[in-house]
């Protein structure tokens, strides 16, 4: 048996389009936010201050406070990270058929060729079958 990764494209693609904007949307906030954060005394309360108080611009035409681009990354990396998993999933291929012959009624069957013991399908034996050709 062959194990074989295979990935849902739409799922996958979509799955790391939400991550890129996720990590894009929190790497502008701390572009945004650096200057003021490292000048302060208390960086964790000026931080949470500039979250509420600072807005920006998209085209001068849409503005958005800190605080919901914070959300809208945390969400968007999240969900981009479980669709991911989810877009991916293991199947297992059977190996290649081949033939093999009974040592006790010397019949012949086809069947997957990983087996190291099996039942004769014509005297119902357990035996140790003869790889006859591949």
């Amino acid at each position: 048996m062959k194990r074989v990764l295979r990935k849902q494209r739409f799922l996958y693609g979509f799955s790391l389009l939400l991550i890129i904007a996720g990590a894009a949307a929190l790497a502008a906030i701390l572009w945004k936010i650096y200057p003021k954060l490292s000048m302060s005394q208390n960086p964790l309360s000026k931080f949470l201050s500039l979250l509420w108080e600072e807005n920006i611009n998209i085209v001068n035409i849409v503005s958005f406070r800190l605080v919901y681009l914070v959300i809208f990354g945390d969400i968007a990396l999240v969900l981009g990270f479980i669709l991911w998993l989810l877009s991916r999933q293991w199947l297992i291929v059977p190996g290649k058929f081949v033939w093999y012959e009974c040592p006790f009624c010397k019949k012949k069957w086809k069947a997957v060729g990983d087996k190291a013991l099996v039942h004769c399908p014509h005297c119902r034996q357990l035996v140790h079958p003869k790889i006859v050709e591949s």
